[in-house]
């Protein structure tokens, strides 16, 4: 018998040989048509054979003829019960004896057994797992005490547990995965403006002007800005100061923000997003908006990118891996819901921390350079300058224009303030269509692009059977049923009881307990004598049952001969008599 310790159900079944005995049912059935069919054969003799009683004749002469028999049908089926029992037990004994020449003695004896049951390869880190469904209205109890998430939208809610739980319950963290949702959405609204996925919706305008430059080459060159405003440049000594130099003379014409990005370079990503401790959502509006203004520049352009969600050494290993992964799922799907197709992005798999010990950061030390999502384009090996807008001014009219394609240097993507009314469109996710309201709301202005969202937003959690959250100008869109896969972390040694309601189910809690003996003895004595003695032991103890029952129903249909069978044996039988 294999040893089960650790092995998965499946690896069970498979040593159990649970699918060798259902085949072997399925294969007697095959070879008893087999002896049907031999049987057949075989009972030609007789028909053949000339019988003296009949006038010298055979019974096939006589029209008869033999049977055959298949099976119309064949049915098997099979009731098995498995069941596995593995014992585990690690005992570790310590005992001591002494004798002082003082007249005292002193004996302890102490015994302590453990069993534990995590996840991650730190035993002082522990591991519990929810499930949190999207239309979740129930509390968590630790050891308890309630805590009530607050907030209709799920990510709300999940935000609110996670921020009552960590720094006390002895939670040290709380990270969660959206659920895996793929619905039937669209709108009817202009493509440009609308974007839908099989999981969100985006509004696609802004209320500022952005622009890409692309500056490839090392040559003066007038960059038209709008109708009033040219910036003239010239050649400098290489291309970095080249870059540089646009910048500035796009600086000191005024009535842009302006940012630099130098070209591609093997770990020195050129973007960013970046979190607060312990999250993986944007943290202020300035940061989504910086990311939107990425993904419409990266999908206009087609630009391949690779995403890697990175921590700081807060907190531990375990916990700041499974958080580095969050943040870059997050930053992934944030770019697919604003048009950057999926084949455009690489998400290579997380280091949590590992970055951040190499930069050598001491363990425990915060650093927002690491609390990221980096953003890297391999291919580009050039530099891009971006331009937003201040206030009124406009990117109109720009050249050199090179959003259709072409070298050199020029803008390669613009994106035009616009605030439109699209109040005539709707959104329709699963077959329930949703009309779009642009009324000013929560500080938006009207027909802004995060009013759309909060009121579809809003119309979707209304519902029984959908809901949303709103990142901005963008909806996530999941079913009520749908849920969110939660864990938490906890480096404390403390008991940790969990009980979830209405929609908040504890699928693994926090598990370790030890126990102690101790027991001490003083008296007089004048002899001196020390011993001690240790010894471990660990038994493993496997049982496995297996039993059921298996059932073979079938019907078998008698039909006659085939022609060409009995002409056989016709000619066969006068060949004999010739």
């Amino acid at each position: 018998m294999a040893n089960y310790d650790g092995l998965t159900p499946g690896q069970v079944l498979a040593d159990a040989s649970v699918a060798e005995f259902i085949k072997e049912l399925g294969l007697g059935i095959a070879k008893a048509q087999k002896e049907l069919d031999d049987n057949s054969v075989r009972q030609m003799q007789a028909f053949t054979e000339i019988q003296d009683g009949l006038g010298e004749r055979s019974l096939l002469e006589l029209g008869l003829m033999p049977a055959f028999y298949h099976y119309q049908h064949a049915d098997v089926s099979v009731s098995l019960q498995l069941r596995l029992e593995v014992g585990k037990r690690d005992e570790f004994g310590f005992s001591a004896s002494a004798r002082l020449g003082d007249t005292r003695q002193r004996s302890s004896s102490s015994s302590s057994s453990e069993s534990q049951s995590e996840s991650g390869t730190s035993v002082e880190t522990r591991q519990a797992r929810l499930e949190y469904r999207a239309d979740a209205t129930g509390t968590l109890s630790v050891n308890g005490t309630q805590v009530v998430p607050a907030g209709q939208a799920p990510r709300v809610r999940l935000g609110s547990l996670r921020d009552q739980l960590v720094g006390g319950q002895g939670v040290e963290a709380l990270v969660y995965s959206p659920p895996d949702t793929v619905l039937s959405i669209s709108s009817d609204a202009p493509g440009h403006q609308v974007v839908t996925t099989s999981r969100s919706v985006a509004f696609t305008f802004t209320a500022a002007a952005n622009g890409l430059i692309a500056i490839r080459d090392n040559v003066a060159t007038d960059y038209v800005l709008n109708s009033g405003t040219t910036v003239s440049t010239s050649a400098q000594g290489d291309l970095a100061a080249y870059a540089e130099h646009v910048k500035s003379r796009v600086d000191a014409a005024g009535g842009f923000t302006t940012s630099l990005h130098p070209p591609h370079r093997p770990d020195e990503p050129r973007f960013g997003v970046y979190f607060d401790t312990g999250e993986a959502e944007f943290r202020n509006e300035d940061d989504r908006r910086s990311l939107t203004e990425l993904a419409r520049a990266f999908a206009a352009t087609g630009t391949r990118v690779r995403l890697e969600g990175m921590t700081d050494r807060q907190g531990s290993a375990q916990k700041n891996l499974a958080l580095g992964e969050a943040r870059g799922r997050f930053v992934r799907d944030f770019l697919i819901a604003n048009g950057v197709p999926e084949g455009q992005i690489e998400l290579v798999e997380s280091q949590g921390e590992q970055r951040a010990a190499r930069a050598n950061d001491d363990d425990g030390t915060p650093n927002q350079q690491w609390r990221a999502t980096s953003i890297a384009t391999p291919e580009r090996d050039y530099y891009w300058l971006s331009l937003r807008s201040e206030g009124s001014a406009l990117l109109d009219g720009i050249a050199p224009d090179l959003q259709g394609g072409g070298t050199g240097n020029g803008f390669v993507f613009l994106w035009q303030p616009a605030s439109p009314d699209l109040s005539a469109f709707s959104v329709t996710v699963e077959g329930e269509a949703f009309p779009l309201d642009g009324t000013a709301v929560a500080g938006h202005a009207a027909n802004a692009a995060e009013a759309y969202a909060h009121h579809l937003a809003a119309a979707l959690n209304a519902t029984a059977t959908l809901r949303a959250n709103q990142l901005g100008h963008v909806v996530e869109v999941m079913r009520a049923s749908d849920t969110y896969e939660v864990e938490l972390f906890s480096a404390t040694s403390e008991q940790i009881e969990l009980t979830g309601s209405e929609g908040l189910t504890v699928t693994r809690q926090f598990s370790r307990s030890r126990s102690r003996e101790v027991e001490s003895r003083e008296g007089t004595s004048t002899a001196v004598a020390v011993g001690v003695s240790v010894d471990k032991r660990e038994s493993r103890q496997f049982n496995m049952a297996v039993t059921g029952n298996s059932q073979i129903s079938a019907r078998l249909a008698s039909v006659p001969p085939p022609e060409l069978f009995v002409e056989a044996i016709q000619a066969l039988q006068r060949e004999r008599r010739s």
